[in-house]
């Protein structure tokens, strides 16, 4: 596992917990501290579940309530520039019906298709079965479906 790679994907979950791009950064900074200070899970094929693990921790310790207060920041995290107004609206009524779902099942639904996580992967990080991430993964989306406008019943 390249660590490096892993680094933007890692931001990118930690702002989806905190809403906040430095509490984010520093979280990501001391989860790679941690990790490195760790012997723990090295050289046993873990150390990308253990990586999340440490973040998201870290995150739970700093919970803050969620909201997209600054756009630019989220605009920033997400990659979008200012020149792509359709993309922007598109990343933000997402995210609108992201916040509108319950907690738990919007960070299974950001690991699985934003950071393309395995569901093995996230099951070790989150602490459930796969059959139950698999589940829940359903129930989520079927609510984003709902929040977007889109048909619920697939």
């Amino acid at each position: 596992m390249d660590l490096k790679e892993q680094y933007e994907k890692l931001l990118r979950y930690c702002y989806m917990l905190t809403k906040d791009v430095n509490l984010a950064e520093d979280i990501v900074q001391e989860t790679y501290l941690r990790f490195w200070q760790s012997h723990t899970y090295k050289d046993t094929n873990k150390e990308l579940a253990y990586l999340y693990t440490i973040a998201r921790n870290l995150c739970m310790d700093e919970f803050r309530k969620p909201k997209l207060d600054d756009i630019e920041d989220y605009c920033e995290l997400s990659g979008e520039s200012e020149y792509e107004p359709e993309a922007r609206i598109d990343s933000l009524v997402i995210e609108e019906a992201l916040e509108q779902i319950p907690k738990d099942l919007r960070e299974l639904i950001v690991l699985r298709f934003t950071n393309e996580m395995s569901v093995t992967d996230i099951a070790k990080i989150v602490g459930i079965s796969r059959f139950a991430v698999h589940r829940r993964l359903k129930e989520g989306l079927m609510l984003l479906r709902r929040n977007i406008g889109g048909e619920a019943n697939d």
